[in-house]
């Protein structure tokens, strides 16, 4: 066969593979190997980072936990905070939604007044939204409370939305004026998420773009009003001082997984400890930092290496990656469309000689582009799906065995 039916062939039959993994893509069908293939471009990253500073207060049902009851009351909180305070932390971010719908107005105003003793920047309250198609949202009067993003640039069409807000801390928290923002959308109808490390940063609610939980956090750690906010979607989200964040066009951010074994994780417990019998260390964790206290009893997020965390996890983690500016991230659609053109370019040229040197050539293409995505991920954390390439890296195999021209005697 001559060449030019050799490459020929080689080009339908790529574009073919292109077609038919592109909608496998989508259905989600490479997940677990392009998780597996992330994970060990992680390992072999040689982290260079700035210290986070971030300590997650994790509350659960265990046996060891010092609270009577669950889900925590107001005066379990009312006690946290308290004992908080001495330790002046930056910021406290309260995870679950300070509802308590059968506890008594008394625990509730005990709980109100502790608030009232911290500076109401120095608090953050959450939220519950849910996406209901049967809901106008314009109607909601929780949406109120949240910030209004409006330097917002770029296509707003894959921004999660929501449309009503399910869970809201009880109105006397409400009207404080303490900062609120939602921890998570509840899908009425379920889909399936293509990549599980990627945290949303923004949504949208009606025409508005408001700031996650996450956002807000960072936004008042840094001192950053909603006017002060740029988000370019598709690029990156600006903060005060110059803290970019990258983010893709939907506004969600790629979170580092390797930082869950360095994540400061405390025991409710620890509040319970006198001052003068803590250790410096777990001090440390609690002086000027964000203090996210968080419902750890629900792990329901897989993570990775089968693990399972909590939305709280999720969320400290999306602030430990931020701070730290240990950002993973898929390489853009352009770039990654050259990288297949010259791999067929490349692969077109090896089908066209004998067997012998073809096979060597495959084995080192597929060497140097291995090195290549080690380099781009050491160099700015970016990632290329390896699922494309090795359809291709198979097809210039076969054909170069079953096509290419033999030996002479």
């Amino acid at each position: 066969m001559n060449n030019r039916k050799k490459t020929i062939i080689f080009i339908a039959l790529s574009l073919l593979a292109l077609l038919l993994v592109k909608r496998e893509q989508k259905e989600g069908s490479f997940l677990e190997s392009e998780r597996q293939y992330v994970n060990w471009l992680i390992d072999t990253k040689k982290q260079k980072k700035e210290t986070s500073s971030i300590t997650l207060l994790a509350l659960d049902n265990s046996e060891d936990s010092v609270l009577q009851d669950w889900p925590p009351s107001p005066l379990d909180f009312a006690v946290m905070l308290n004992n908080l305070k001495k330790y002046n932390p930056g910021l406290i971010a309260i995870e679950p939604s300070l509802e308590f719908p059968n506890s008594p107005d008394g625990l509730i105003e005990t709980l109100r007044t502790t608030c009232l003793n911290f500076k109401k920047d120095s608090l953050l309250f959450s939220a519950i939204c849910q996406m209901d198609h049967s809901v106008n949202s314009t109607k909601d009067k929780g949406k109120k409370f949240f910030d209004v993003l409006k330097n917002v640039n770029g296509n707003t069409e894959s921004i999660p939305e929501f449309t009503k807000t399910t869970s809201m801390p009880n109105q006397r928290f409400a009207a404080m004026g303490i900062p609120i923002s939602f921890t998570a959308i509840d899908l009425t109808q379920k889909k399936s998420e293509i990549n599980q490390y990627k945290f949303p940063l923004i949504a949208k609610v009606g025409n508005e773009i408001i700031p996650s939980f996450v956002l807000k956090a960072l936004m008042l750690e840094t001192n950053t009003s909603p006017d002060q906010v740029l988000v370019n979607l598709g690029e990156k989200i600006t903060l005060n001082e110059n803290k970019i964040i990258p983010i893709d066009a939907g506004g969600h951010v790629e979170i580092y997984p390797a930082l869950q074994k360095e994540l400061p994780k405390e025991k409710i417990n620890l509040l319970t400890t006198p001052s003068n019998e803590l250790s410096e260390k777990s001090k440390s964790s609690l002086n000027n930092r964000i203090i996210l206290i968080g419902n750890n009893n629900v792990k329901n997020i897989t993570f990775r290496n089968d693990d399972f965390i909590s939305n709280a996890e999720f969320m400290a983690l999306a602030i430990s990656t931020i701070q730290s500016g240990l950002f993973i991230s898929e390489l853009s659609p352009t770039k990654e469309f050259i990288i297949w053109m010259i791999i067929i370019i490349l692969g077109a040229l090896i089908i066209n000689t004998k067997s012998s040197k073809a096979l060597p050539r495959i084995g080192l293409l597929i060497i140097i582009y291995l090195s290549f995505n080690m380099i781009l991920f050491q160099s700015n954390g970016q990632w290329v799906s390896p699922i494309i390439p090795v359809a291709f890296f198979i097809i210039i195999a076969l054909i170069s065995l079953v096509f290419s021209e033999k030996k002479e005697a």
